[in-house]
């Protein structure tokens, strides 16, 4: 026995060794390509004399703003930062114009239509915007619309697909019932469909409902615009698109019905239009700007709402944490006369919306909301906060309502041979309980708890948009609706995107001739940056620290959620 635990330590100690080797040369790894960027970090060249703009739209525009350690350079813009870069270089005479590349584009609709009021702008500089793709479908060609001139390559090889709309959803009541998983969904308002996807085999005809209008108006607004930019009949494009006829086809059907300007080849057409330079648009460098003492503060709400988040600030969540500070930073700054909320939320938590408009509500200065592509639910609740609210047509707002989803798993655990045995004390103590029945009497207790929300979530609305109790009421209930609807509701006040947003706030302030805007940004640390990507290394590895419990205890306090009732509240 004494050998063996001889040679158990001995391993031990080998083991905890070359972990902590590994550990440690990673973070050593990590600190000097951070000092590299920090060191090397030189201006970029001015742009080229006469140049175009080169405009990949495969890159990922995220709709946020990370600082990142030491200021870390990045070669990425975000979505404002295109569009300011687009809309500035129309003045610049070293640009010649824009070329934009289409394929794998990453747009949202809504974005489209934002970067296409600029492009719209661009064109009365008179300089020319080229667009070419080899594969085309409804976003690309609403992005191709918005060129001069737009080009395919003449191949039978290049991909045309272009309809109406198709929305899969899953179902998953025969899926959930197959491994003895019974998932509750309580919710407050018949269109509030969240979750149904596994208490039902087919879709709701609710859910039908309010989908099937909003695609239809989505179509209808992209053949408006297709219509109006190239200049075509609409009835006649929308009997090409809903015929099937510019499905699965190539590029030849689209030259043929004057949808794109010409086939040819990128070389052959660069050689043509003598396009001897080109320059990425995040490598231009917009002119220096003096600083004005009057200044409107960009700051985001992109993602899921969350009331705790992971430790770094790059993921795509909204928590209390992650924006209040910034709020408040924006809110004593002197300089800042006003502040732009850019969001672009599905909603999430409804505690973390609460807060978040708390904190929005209390500002002294004016906040006016922009929508992006999605400000539903929680993400409609802290934009009601706001002074303003500013939608694009396309943009999905609303989803008043309240869902909880509960799963159990009794029937599954009896499967596989697991017996849960239950000590409680106290009525309604196994409320959340992943094994014990959802009785009608459970159910009911819910509903209260989740009506008691949603009213909240009711006043709120009618209290920052000054609309009556009532009318509230009937726009609610889970109701998804597009910006062109909500302003015909009163959910938002203009519709526009967030250059629009912008040049309404410096008005409203008396401001419009003398202001510079600035993006708010979440702080990256090194250190969270360290924890979050090899705290799951080092919890495996060091044995060290295992023995003396001290990783346990921190993976117990980080995961205690999982030992909490499961419920998912959600706006």
């Amino acid at each position: 026995m004494f050998i063996l635990k001889y040679v158990f330590d001995f391993l031990k100690f080998v083991i905890r060794e070359i972990s902590s080797m590994i550990i440690k040369f990673i973070f050593f790894i990590v600190i000097v390509v951070v000092a590299i960027n920090y060191f090397s970090k030189t201006k970029k060249a001015p742009v080229a004399t006469k140049t175009y703009l080169k405009v990949d739209l495969s890159n990922d525009f995220k709709e946020t703003f990370i600082q990142t350690p030491l200021n870390l350079k990045t070669d990425s813009i975000n979505f404002y930062q295109l569009l300011n870069k687009v809309y500035s270089s129309k003045d610049d005479d070293n640009i010649l114009g824009l070329v934009l590349f289409l394929d794998g584009n990453t747009l949202s609709r809504t974005q489209i239509s934002e970067l296409g009021e600029i492009l719209n702008e661009f064109k009365e500089s008179k300089k020319p915007i080229y667009s070419y793709t080899t594969s085309m479908d409804n976003n690309t060609l609403l992005l191709s619309s918005y060129s001069t001139e737009s080009i395919m390559p003449p191949s039978e090889s290049t991909t045309v697909n272009i309809t109406g709309y198709v929305k899969d959803l899953p179902y998953f009541k025969d899926l959930t019932e197959k491994l003895g998983v019974d998932v509750n969904v309580i919710h407050v308002g018949d269109f509030k469909t969240y979750g149904e996807n596994y208490t039902r085999k087919e879709m709701s005809p609710e859910n039908r409902q309010d989908l099937k209008r909003i695609l239809d108006k989505g179509y209808t607004l992209f053949s408006e615009d297709i219509s109006k930019n190239l200049s075509i009949d609409i009835n006649k494009f929308n009997s090409l698109a809903l015929s099937g006829d510019l499905m699965g086809e190539s590029s030849s059907i689209l030259n043929k019905n004057k949808l794109i300007s010409s086939l040819t080849y990128w070389e052959n057409f660069k050689k043509d239009k003598n396009i001897e330079s080109l320059t990425e648009i995040q490598d231009y460098q917009l002119p220096k700007k003096s600083s004005s003492k009057n200044q409107i503060a960009i700051i985001y709400a992109e993602g899921e709402i969350n009331y705790t988040d992971s430790k770094t600030p790059t993921s795509s969540t909204i928590t209390p944490e992650k924006i209040i500070p910034i709020l408040e930073k924006a809110d004593k700054d002197d300089k800042i006369k006003g502040v732009i909320l850019r969001v672009n939320s599905p909603g999430g938590s409804a505690l973390a919306s609460d807060i978040i408009y708390n904190s929005i509500k209390k500002m002294s200065k004016p906040v006016y909301v922009s929508i992006g592509s999605v400000a539903a639910s929680g993400g409609y609740y802290i934009s009601t906060a706001a002074t303003k609210i500013f939608a694009n047509k396309d943009s999905i707002t609303g989803s008043i309502g309240v869902v909880s989803l509960i799963p159990n798993f009794k029937k599954l655990s009896e499967k596989v041979g697991v017996n849960f045995e239950e000590v409680s004390l106290g009525k309604f103590s196994d409320l959340y309980s992943l094994t014990a029945d959802m009785t009608p009497e459970k159910k009911e207790k819910i509903y209260k708890s989740n009506l008691k929300v949603y009213n909240e979530f009711l006043n709120k609305v009618a209290y920052g948009r000054n609309l009556p109790l009532s009318e509230v009421e009937k726009i609610a209930q889970g109701k998804i609706w597009l910006g062109e609807e909500a302003i015909n509701i009163g959910l938002v006040n203009s519709i526009g995107g967030i250059n629009t947003t912008i040049k309404t706030l410096a008005t409203d302030l008396n401001i419009k001739d003398n202001y510079s805007i600035v993006e708010v940004p979440y702080e990256e640390n090194l250190k969270s940056m360290f924890e979050s990507n090899f705290l799951p290394i080092q919890t495996l590895l060091n044995f060290r620290d295992i023995s003396k419990g001290e990783v346990v205890k921190k993976i117990v306090k980080e995961d205690e959620l999982l030992f909490k009732p499961i419920l998912y509240m959600s706006f």
